[in-house]
């Protein structure tokens, strides 16, 4: 008898998440008289559990009877998916792997971070082919998969990374097709495209409960005196510790402008506004750009002046 649990690894909070439970018959499964078999699932506080959403296969063909499904469980479990006796489902044989298919969506209480939020399952079998009722069990070790949610966090500053007042930041992700979609505006209201400042005095903005993927931040309000910085875009990465049997965030990046944290589950990154007389430190092809318009004016200078002379000259 064996089980395993099956997952992604991360997910916005609000998703749906996808579980797929597998438990395969003994061998020796046609020397029972009654086999029970029973999926344990135990969920973190994190994660709702949708009990319509439960699906049941026997060697990849749907069933829809032959189990119960009780949540929360009389053990204290999430739920439990019990087959009293698979004997009474006549597709089963010995090597048949039972599939359990449901989702949990990830809420508001979901921990962000290395800790992540648990969902561990195991199977109870009939392990006595001398019991007729099929009492006597035995547990599969415990499976457990963590569904993982990350913050991003920018700090508002000027050119000397000073904290600085009277911005405000939308940040989009990239979905499947390749388009930007709105996550959150913070620190404004918005009203047919105009936005309104919220707390003149905010200088950090986060977004909490995010999916790896590629993202957007844009400046919706940008301070007095200062020039709009261009979208800053990103992309959130994670690696897992897949093969323990306590599966671990490993790392968390940002890219270069951010600096990841493992532990919090956050990429930080400083946006500096600068003022209209200054220009970015790095240069860029907005100082370049000003540096060709001067050589041009330079040389039109040049020849204005050649040109005058060569007029006087003549006279």
């Amino acid at each position: 008898v064996g089980s395993e649990m099956c997952i992604r690894d991360s997910y916005d909070i609000g998703d749906k998440v996808p579980f797929q439970l597998k438990g395969t018959v003994a061998s020796n499964y046609d020397d029972y008289t009654t086999y029970k078999f029973v999926f344990h699932d135990q969920e973190s506080a994190g994660l709702t559990f949708d009990k319509d959403s439960v699906k049941v296969y026997v060697g990849g063909k749907q069933i829809t009877s032959g189990y119960t499904v009780n949540t929360p469980a009389p053990d204290g479990d999430t739920f439990d998916v019990t087959f009293a006796n698979l004997k009474d489902i006549t597709d089963v044989v010995a090597g048949s792997v039972i599939t359990v298919e449901y989702e949990s969506q990830l809420n508001e209480h979901a921990v962000i971070g290395s800790t992540g939020n648990p969902n561990n399952m195991h199977l109870e079998y009939s392990n006595n082919p001398n019991d007729a009722q099929g009492g006597e069990t035995g547990n599969t070790p415990n499976d457990k998969v963590i569904v993982f949610t990350y913050k991003v966090t920018a700090n508002k500053t000027d050119a000397n990374d000073v904290a600085l007042k009277g911005a405000a930041f939308a940040l989009y992700k990239k979905d499947d097709t390749g388009a930007y979609q709105l996550v959150s505006v913070q620190n404004a209201t918005e009203n047919n495209g105009k936005y309104t400042l919220v707390n003149s005095e905010t200088t950090q903005f986060n977004w909490a409960g995010l999916d790896d993927g590629e993202y957007k931040i844009v400046e919706v309000v940008t301070p007095a005196g200062y020039n709009t910085m261009e979208d800053l875009l990103f992309t959130v990465t994670a690696e897992h510790d897949v093969t323990s049997d306590d599966p671990r965030l490993t790392s968390l990046s940002g890219g270069n402008l951010f600096t990841g944290d493992v532990p919090s589950g956050t990429v930080t990154t400083a946006i500096k506004n600068y003022k209209g007389s200054e220009l970015p430190e790095t240069g860029g092809i907005g100082t370049t750009i000003f540096y060709v318009v001067g050589v041009v004016l330079m040389l039109g200078a040049g020849v204005l002046l050649i040109t005058k002379r060569r007029i006087s000259a003549k006279h």
